[in-house]
């Protein structure tokens, strides 16, 4: 599957830039709550095997059973961005070298939509329980903070679905992997109250290797 990043990076920059402003305050019972629900979240992730280090290694698995040379010219694709953006950085440009790390990450991503094109959908499943879960266990206590971030997280499960509507599984797999590595580190995002969670989320992703 040869594609184009520039869906995918269009519907990723337009997501970013939707972020609402972040509650102020953060209480010892929402901390608590914050703690519990991380702990949802990395649950079931675990049991479904759904972030991004779980399709890589699933990915290079299924390759090492069966050639998939549209898979291999991604991941090819996704090699090369990463030595241009290892360049990048040791220029000094670091923006960059992020935004090849990411157009690399994305490269990675088109390799797994080869081999597994039903990923985006299965991942996105995987989002909409942990909220479901997560929700479940606030009730009507008060967590501004992290009701905000579900929130957004809903808004990334939306844009995410829009983009498979659109014939872009890619860009959809890369939004609901977004949500799951915000909500897999929830309690970071709630305690240091990040301006920008999607970029938080992509750097710890991007860096996977390959």
């Amino acid at each position: 599957m040869r594609r184009t990043l520039m869906a995918a990076g269009t519907a990723l920059l337009m997501t970013a830039a939707c972020g609402t402003d972040e509650p102020t305050g953060l209480t010892g019972e929402e901390l608590v709550l914050a703690q519990q629900s991380e702990v949802i979240a990395r649950d079931v992730v675990t049991t479904t095997e759904t972030r991004h280090e779980d399709w890589v290694r699933r990915l290079f698995a299924a390759l090492r059973q069966s050639d998939d040379p549209e898979a291999q010219a991604c991941l090819a694709d996704a090699r090369s961005l990463r030595e241009q953006a290892r360049a990048a950085f040791e220029a000094g440009d670091r923006e960059l070298a992020r935004q090849l790390l990411r157009d690399s990450f994305l490269k990675v991503l088109c390799a797994v939509v080869e081999v597994f094109p039903n990923a985006a959908e299965r991942t996105g499943e995987v989002v909409d329980d942990v909220l479901a879960r997560i929700e479940t266990r606030l009730g009507d206590r008060e967590a501004p903070r992290i009701r905000a971030i579900l929130a957004h997280v809903a808004e990334l499960r939306d844009a995410a679905d829009a983009a498979l509507a659109d014939g872009d599984p890619v860009a959809a797999l890369a939004l609901n992997l977004r949500g799951i590595q915000i909500l897999h580190r929830l309690v970071a995002h709630v305690r240091e109250a990040h301006q920008d969670h999607d970029r938080i989320a992509d750097q710890e992703m991007d860096g996977i290797g390959i």
